[in-house]
C-alpha cells in the first residue's frame, strides 16, 4: 500500500477532498520525522512503533 493509497481510502470513508487528507497524512509523517530526529521515540497505541536504533 502506497501512501497514495492511504489517501484514497480516507479521503473515500470520510468523505474528504484528497487534497485535504493528503495534507494531513504528509504532517502527519513530517511530525513522526521530526520526533525521530530529535532522539524522541513515537508510540502509537494499537499501531506500532518508530524506534531509531543504532
Amino acid at each position: 500500500m502506497t501512501k497514495a493509497d492511504i489517501v484514497a481510502k480516507i479521503s473515500e470513508k470520510l468523505g474528504l477532498e484528497k487534497s485535504d487528507v493528503q495534507s494531513t497524512v504528509e504532517t502527519f509523517m513530517e511530525e513522526v520525522k521530526n520526533s525521530l530526529e530529535t532522539g524522541d521515540n513515537v508510540y502509537l497505541r494499537g499501531f506500532g512503533s518508530f524506534i531509531i536504533k543504532n
